[in-house]
């Protein structure tokens, strides 16, 4: 069934952030043609919000909710409402935000995420924003997604249905371009451009279940990553699949990557991979019995999917434990993973 037919007499949630990637200009046009989407299905929004304003001036009517300033608090005050379905237009630190607070509602709401941020590459993203009318014109699968959580010192800071990056820059948009941003910085309030660098020194460690697996010989000068594997057959029997061509033979949905120079950066010519060669790779799998930890960086933040989360101690070790199918995506098609076409 396609997703406009289904979504009729479904009470839908819209949360929008209108600083996300280049701007409210480009985002009122997305709801816009949002909305016109949505018809036929009972609209909520936040009351006073660019959402809510677009609802109604399309479609004549919105349910209003007060309060929820940030996505997760939204995303709360409409699953008080009993919606059947989020759709969140935003960056992936949006659509976490709102797979976050599925997540701890224990809600069986669909998620459509509508990428208008600075990347929009996470598993939570259904399209991006030009592509909103395809979707609503396609049968649609619903995708279950995994999520690494993350903690330090035994405190959860956040799940990750992207990547969490060890690092002490992370992308935005200013001036209508995309730029790295100081990610410690972000951490007090400041905003302002930075050099990415590695966040790795002589202390830096990785440990899996409580044993050291990689030491400072291999991380120093480097870049650490992680990420859940949410379509990891796709690299089955590929010889160089990036970061998830061993997934399918180690029997594992997360896996952690350590790059021996930061890749990370909105700009990555040429040269920059010629003077790293040659590039190394160290790959730590886990499962959802196991926990992988990260010490002894320093000078940066921990990144969860976009967004700085917590600054780096090099004397407290962060914690990533995989956490599988938390949160289900509507997709145009039949998606790897999902459970079929939506009902």
């Amino acid at each position: 069934m396609k997703l406009r037919s289904w979504i009729e007499g479904k009470r839908v949630g819209l949360i929008a952030n209108p600083s996300a990637g280049k701007g409210a200009d480009r985002l009122d046009a997305a709801l816009a043609s949002l909305v016109g989407c949505l018809r036929g299905a009972e609209i909520a929004a936040v009351d006073g919000t660019r959402e809510a304003l677009a609802a109604k001036a399309s479609a004549g009517s919105c349910v209003l909710v007060h309060g929820g300033g940030r996505a997760g608090e939204a995303a709360e005050r409409l699953l008080d409402l009993g919606v059947d379905v989020v759709v969140g237009v935003g960056g992936d630190g949006t659509l976490r935000d709102i797979a976050e607070a599925l997540v701890r509602r224990e809600s069986e709401a669909r998620l459509i995420g509508i990428g208008v941020g600075s990347s929009n590459v996470g598993a939570l993203v259904s399209t991006a924003a030009d592509g909103a009318e395809r979707l609503f014109d396609s049968d649609v699968g619903e995708a279950r997604v995994h999520a690494l959580g993350v903690s330090v010192a035994g405190d959860p800071i956040g799940l990750a249905f992207h990547d969490v990056a060890f690092a002490n820059t992370y992308f935005g948009t200013r001036d209508g371009k995309r730029v790295d941003l100081d990610a410690a910085a972000s951490l007090r309030g400041e905003d302002r451009p930075a050099e990415p660098r590695s966040v790795c020194g002589r202390g830096s460690w990785v440990a899996k279940n409580g044993r050291r697996v990689l030491g400072a010989v291999e991380i120093e000068g480097g870049q650490v990553v992680a990420s859940p594997l949410n379509d990891v057959d796709s690299c089955r029997g590929r010889a160089v699949g990036g970061f998830l061509c061993w997934g399918p033979y180690l029997g594992c949905c997360g896996l952690l990557a350590v790059a021996s120079t930061v890749m990370i950066r909105t700009r990555l010519e040429r040269e920059d991979l010629e003077a790293a060669e040659p590039l190394r790779l160290w790959h730590v799998g886990f499962s959802p019995h196991d926990v992988v930890e990260v010490g002894g960086l320093d000078g940066g933040a921990v990144v969860v999917d976009g967004t700085p989360k917590h600054e780096l101690d090099p004397s407290v070790a962060v914690a990533l434990t995989l956490r599988e199918n938390v949160v289900a995506v509507l997709r145009a098609g039949n998606p790897p993973g999902c459970g079929g076409a939506a009902a």
